[in-house]
């Protein structure tokens, strides 16, 4: 195939097609830059003139026509950082020019006015970046110039908004917190509909999170007031979607997408000159999530993960989506009132009721998602990566009852006795063939399997109130999965020989 796709550019229409393709790129480039210096260099003599006479003609360029030229270049190729960064710039150009009066040493700082040309249109990025996605759905700087895009808009809601006084709201305010909304809404229904073309996009998924944790971190209800002490944070805090505005116990990462930095480049606005030294700022607009409105979104995402899990067990971005999600549906079952889970009092829920619905959610996890995942494809890594995070997750601290930790290890028994018939299965299907003389490369089957169960062997014998009788035989069946671990995986033999007790 290779070779036929290179005889086919050798073909002379194609070629040609191609070279002339290749010039009116290089054509726009070279015009890209010109525009550029000349907008950033000197300003031309007024008394400069053109062939007719006309004084003053030659000026420097509107950021207006670089932008028109990044966007008919990016919608060919979307691929290059470069013009994405031009684009930006231009969105964020603001010239200085001289105010023409006489300017006093007394009064420095009204030497010069500076008037912003530019602003970022927010559905004229969405619709660029959009067509570039279409046609390549994995570029990298097309779904970030998304995420940046989305920033600037939620740090800057009108131009009218710097003479706001926190912590009042103005009605500007309030009706862009409903725009915004509004977007983040639409952009999870974008997202939904690319995942349904390609479920495993990590591009999409990886967005998704951000849009979430933009959504937790600005995008409350306009009727809540904004509380100088919230509002003043740092842009790590405010854009990492930890949303610990009430998960003030547990701070849960659903991943910034956006460093520090440019961050702060896009829009973190000083809240005092004090404060700016300090290090603290403030996102304009920025109200707290209700609980019911948090609540409601962390439900949502569970279930849609739920959705594409079921849909295709290989779905390693929809299983790490779950485990981000997994810390915060703990705590909104921890602070439902009336909840098995929250032992009565949501504000502080003892060391016994949190790990009480910590195994409550490690065990639907295993029952409902896991076994029918590992039972259906039994040798997709997939599901199995994710039965290592729920072991690891629910295990207990060392400062819990005896009885708790029991609790955990009936799990575990559990998990151990539904491993085992998966295994019997796999034989009594004649799956498994003959061990000595098959290797994974060959179709070895429940390899796996394998691992998941000395996983969990491995972690009860963990246990200190385990007898002595009990954990030889345990340690025995561990060391039987590793020596059958060695015959059909015997490219990493020395792995499971230096794990063998």
């Amino acid at each position: 195939k290779r070779s036929e796709y290179k005889s086919r550019l050798l073909h002379p229409e194609t070629s040609s097609k191609l070279a002339t393709k290749a010039q009116q790129w290089n054509h726009l480039s070279r015009e890209l830059l010109t525009q550029r210096r000349r907008l950033f260099g000197p300003t031309p003599p007024a008394g400069n003139a053109d062939a007719a006479g006309n004084a003053g003609v030659v000026a420097a360029p509107s950021p207006a026509i670089l932008l028109s030229l990044t966007e008919k270049m990016l919608s060919v190729n979307p691929d290059p950082s470069h013009l994405w960064n031009i684009r930006r710039e231009m969105l964020l150009y603001e010239p200085t020019t001289s105010s023409g009066g006489d300017v006093s040493d007394d009064n420095p700082d009204k030497s010069s006015v500076a008037t912003k040309s530019s602003s970022l249109d927010i559905q004229a990025e969405l619709t660029l970046t959009a067509h570039c996605m279409q046609r390549n759905p994995k570029s990298y700087s097309a779904w970030y110039h998304r995420k940046w895009s989305l920033v600037y808009y939620v740090t800057h809601p009108t131009s009218s908004d710097d003479d706001i006084t926190f912590p009042e709201i103005s009605d500007a305010q309030s009706q862009h917190l409903k725009n915004m909304k509004t977007i983040l809404q639409s952009e999870l229904d974008l997202c939904a509909q690319f995942l349904q073309l390609d479920e495993r996009n990590f591009h999409c998924w990886n967005y998704r999170r951000f849009v979430i944790a933009l959504l937790g971190s600005c995008g409350g209800g306009a009727s809540a007031i904004l509380d100088v002490d919230i509002a003043v944070t740092s842009d790590v805090d405010l854009f990492n979607g930890s949303w610990s505005s009430w998960l003030n116990r547990s701070i849960v990462s659903m991943g910034a997408q956006l460093s520090q930095s440019a961050t702060t480049a896009v829009g973190i606005i000083p809240y005092t000159p004090e404060q700016k030294r300090e290090g603290a700022c403030v996102a304009k607009s920025v109200v707290p999530l209700t609980k019911q409105e948090l609540e409601e979104i962390i439900t949502n995402e569970w279930d849609f993960t739920t959705s594409k899990i079921q849909e295709n067990f290989s779905n390693g971005s929809a299983f790490h989506y779950r485990s981000k999600l997994l810390p915060l549906i703990l705590e909104s079952r921890l602070s439902s009132p009336g909840s098995d889970d929250s032992g009565g009092d949501d504000s502080n829920p003892s060391p016994s009721d949190r790990f009480d619905a910590i195994l409550s959610l490690a065990r639907e996890e295993w029952e409902s998602i896991l076994l029918n995942a590992i039972f259906t494809e039994p040798d997709d890594q997939t599901p199995w990566w994710y039965h290592r995070f729920i072991v690891s997750w629910a295990k207990p601290s060392g400062d819990l009852d005896e009885e708790t930790v029991d609790e955990y290890e009936a799990l575990l028994f559990e998990m151990a006795d539904s491993l085992r018939d998966l295994l019997e299965l796999e034989k009594e299907n004649g799956m498994m063939g003959n061990a000595e003389n098959k290797d994974e490369s060959k179709g070895a089957k429940c390899k796996w399997a394998h691992i998941g169960l000395h996983l969990v062997l491995s972690t009860l014998l963990e246990s200190k109130t385990m007898d002595k009788e009990e954990a030889v035989d345990l340690t025995e069946e561990a060391e039987g999965c590793l020596t059958a671990l060695i015959k059909i995986d015997p490219n990493r033999k020395e792995r499971y020989q230096n794990m063998v007790r």
